[in-house]
């Protein structure tokens, strides 16, 4: 039934990768040949910056080097074709599925043995990694919502740290201007302005996407709430959903933060990922703030763990690589290092995101990106995503936002019925 991801993958030794020369092979003729890949610690990802990463323990482990294998989406490539690089270390986005215990190796035996500390991490991330009671994989990094504006309407933004769904509708609407003929030239928060916005609200009103035995299921109640809330908020504060995407067409259709440095709009929608890393790029005069709802703040789908393959051929150089990378020293010398290089492929954080090592993330990422400085994400207030398929991101971008922006649009709320329309094309689309 699964259908293999038979596109290019790009075979990445680190020291290659910093000199531009990248290795292309089919996933139908991967050439295993071609590589010695005795005593090497072979590392799937949809990470590329995992090569930096690689290159530095390389140097530090001559007799034990990792290589890198590019995978869009590595759960799709599972098993490995014949005659492909089996993986020892799996590494990215979408890895927590009901396949995990048949894919990956327990690590439980990382910390009996003390090569690793759970004190290191942040235990929600942590526990999110096990299957019952045992270790399947280790958080690496994960990105959180935000909202956006500029320090010119710092005025409006009284709250320090995190926003409330409610106090953004409430603040936003202070910001509305209109002209004589009732047509916005200001709005304080467009919710339908950013479809990624909308699906986020499903997680503050109890949608509860999830994957259940191979299928994806949702709480009715909540997803129905969630429609209901947005229809409310969009016209008790910007009129109707037309007078918002009128809005949104004239006005929002530049990045998050020209939306707020021009003026338009007071709020934007963003995650840390493409908060830090445009604020580092641009310098912007911009600040922040977490969305927080039922006190929680709401980890990205995206959120990135690692495991050991079941069919590990180097397990010991794969423990070795783990305990390297999840060391708080290794993870200083690899931002110290993209700092003095100025990488143009430099990501926000550690793999694209705050590292699940509290220490780096609460002690190290503040000198990189200065405004964490004054708002680091409440380490009580994380929750990590639900289990969630390896399609989830095409699931979501043509299945649940579609639904939400239709529900929206008809002005009332709309059964879940629509949903199971939705996925017989998103089907069509992904397995046909």
């Amino acid at each position: 039934m699964k259908k293999r991801n038979c596109t290019v993958v790009k075979i990445i030794t680190a020291t290659v990768f910093l000199c531009s020369g990248i290795l292309f092979c089919s996933c139908k003729k991967t050439p295993v040949s071609n590589f010695d890949t005795k005593n090497k610690v072979v590392i799937w990802t949809d990470n590329s910056e995992f090569a930096q990463y690689i290159e530095l323990f390389n140097k530090l482990h001559p007799k034990n080097n990792a290589i890198l294998v590019y995978k869009e989406n590595p759960m799709l490539s599972l098993p490995p074709a014949k005659d492909e690089l089996t993986p020892d270390i799996i590494v990215g986005s979408w890895l927590r599925s009901s396949n995990t215990k048949k894919y990956f190796k327990p690590l439980d035996y990382l910390f009996d043995r003390k090569l690793l500390s759970s004190e290191f991490f942040y235990k929600q991330l942590l526990d999110a990694g096990k299957i019952r009671t045992r270790q399947y994989l280790l958080p690496v990094s994960f990105n959180l919502p935000a909202v956006i504006f500029d320090n010119t309407n710092k005025d409006y933004v009284t709250e320090n740290y995190t926003l409330s769904l409610e106090q953004l509708e409430k603040t936003g609407a202070k910001y509305n201007q209109k002209r004589e003929n009732g047509t916005y030239t200001r709005i304080g928060f467009s919710p339908l302005a950013n479809n990624d916005f909308l699906y986020f609200t499903t997680k503050i009103y109890g949608a509860d996407f999830r994957e259940e035995k191979s299928h994806i299921t949702w709480n009715r109640n909540g997803l129905n709430s969630t429609v209901e809330n947005l229809n409310n908020w969009i016209v008790n504060t910007n009129s109707s959903v037309q007078a918002e995407q009128d809005f949104a067409f004239k006005y929002l259709f530049m990045p998050s933060y020209r939306q707020v440095t021009s003026g338009r709009t007071l709020f934007a929608y963003i995650t840390s990922e493409t908060l830090f890393k445009t604020q580092k790029d641009l310098n912007l005069n911009i600040d922040y703030r977490w969305i927080a709802g039922n006190n929680k703040i709401y980890i990205e789908d995206s959120f990135k763990t690692l495991g050991i393959y079941t069919k590990s051929q180097n397990q010991a150089g794969a423990t070795e690589f783990i305990k390297w990378f999840f060391q708080a020293e290794s993870q200083q010398e690899i931002l110290l290092r993209k700092d003095k290089l100025k990488l143009e492929t430099a990501q926000f954080g550690i793999s694209g995101g705050f590292s699940s090592l509290r220490d780096i993330t609460e002690r190290v990422l503040p000198l990189y990106y200065n405004q964490l400085l004054t708002n680091l994400p409440p380490a009580q207030m994380l929750c990590v995503p639900q289990k969630l398929p390896a399609r989830w991101e095409s699931y979501t971008n043509l299945v649940i936002k579609p639904y939400l922006e239709q529900s929206l649009s008809s002005g009332k709320e709309e059964s879940t019925a629509s949903i199971p329309n939705l996925e017989k094309e998103w089907r069509k689309k992904v397995f046909d």
